[in-house]
């Protein structure tokens, strides 16, 4: 991928960077670009809504045959407001609408961010037997957090957090992610 120039190319590569996607083809038209990636045997459509401060519903429309067309999860990125329509209707159709309020700068490259990864199934297992927890008893981090939509969350997921600290050394940390 090239260097981003548009806030919606910043926020995707920040997404495609986290979430450990590879970008299989882009094309780019006027108004949108249409990134293909894949992730293992995932494929994924992200759609990327250029300087428009309305998004609607024929986006996401758009987007949802995309996906379909590839067997693929939609994700759309966009700068301007999402209609009630888009946002409503964007649920029911598995797409993924990312906020306009997402940064766009890394905000992992800041010193006081420490590494969040979502656990795999059995990593979680692990970790709830170690604490002798129920995942709801970790403190939670909402899903709409810029984190959370940057790593990819889904409320159930279990965040672990790994850092460093000049008193504690290393430590891990655990958050539950809840809508």
């Amino acid at each position: 991928m090239s260097r981003p120039e548009t806030l919606e190319e910043k926020r995707a590569a920040l997404i495609i960077k986290y979430r450990k996607l590879k970008v299989d083809r882009t094309e780019r038209e006027a108004e949108k670009i249409v990134f293909y990636l894949s992730r293992g045997d995932e494929r994924y459509v992200m759609l990327c809504i250029l300087n428009k401060k309305t998004i609607g519903i024929a986006y996401v429309r758009e987007l949802k045959e995309l996906a379909d067309g590839e067997p693929a999860k939609g994700i759309m990125i966009g700068n301007g407001k999402y209609t009630y329509s888009a946002k409503s209707n964007a649920k029911k159709m598995g797409i993924e609408l990312i906020p306009p309020t997402l940064p766009t700068f890394d905000v992992f490259e800041h010193e006081l961010v420490p590494l969040h990864e979502i656990l795999t199934g059995e990593e979680r297992s692990e970790v709830l037997k170690r604490f002798h927890a129920k995942p709801y008893q970790f403190p939670w981090i909402k899903v709409s957090d810029p984190i959370a939509i940057i790593i990819g969350a889904k409320p159930g997921d279990v965040i672990r957090i790994t850092g460093e600290s000049e008193t504690a050394g290393r430590f891990e940390s655990y958050r539950y992610v809840v809508k």
